[in-house]
């Protein structure tokens, strides 16, 4: 089984590290109460509730060169959620992979994604992109065996 141990650090960055320096505020993962009733488990909740995010480590192709539908499915799904947490002033999603980044804005810009989202783009520290970049490649290799 795939270890997701270099996506998980870089997303203990991102929420540790980066969030608190871009919003001055500090953030933890999080279940939000949604508006239609439950809740969903964000990766990153500032400490007064008003910014939630997402965080996606992927890129906009497998290790394989092949579209990363998983990928896309995933962040559709964390959009919804984003749309409809309770009481959240700002909602983010949070790209690690420019590609990937790159390709919500055209969406944004198309239509094909619904507003109210911010996208952001956060370029990891090097040794932790490193660490992520070998993990997708091991989990590519396990996969196409």
């Amino acid at each position: 089984m795939a270890n997701t141990q270099a996506q998980l650090q870089a997303e203990r960055w991102v929420v540790t590290e980066y969030l608190p320096k871009l919003f001055n505020k500090q953030f933890k993962g999080k279940s939000v109460s949604l508006i239609w009733g439950g809740g969903f488990n964000f990766d990153a909740v500032s400490e007064d509730g008003e910014i939630i995010a997402c965080i996606s480590t992927s890129s906009i192709k497998t290790a394989g060169g092949k579209p990363s539908t998983g990928a896309f499915n995933k962040i559709r799904g964390d959009a919804l959620f984003l749309l409809h947490g309770n009481s959240a002033k700002r909602r983010c999603l949070i790209f690690t992979e420019k590609d990937m980044y790159n390709h919500y804005l055209k969406e944004i810009a198309s239509g094909r994604f619904p507003p109210g989202i911010e996208l952001i783009f956060v370029d990891l520290p090097a040794d932790i992109k490193q660490k992520v970049k070998e993990a997708k490649k091991a989990a590519s290799q396990e996969v196409s065996r």
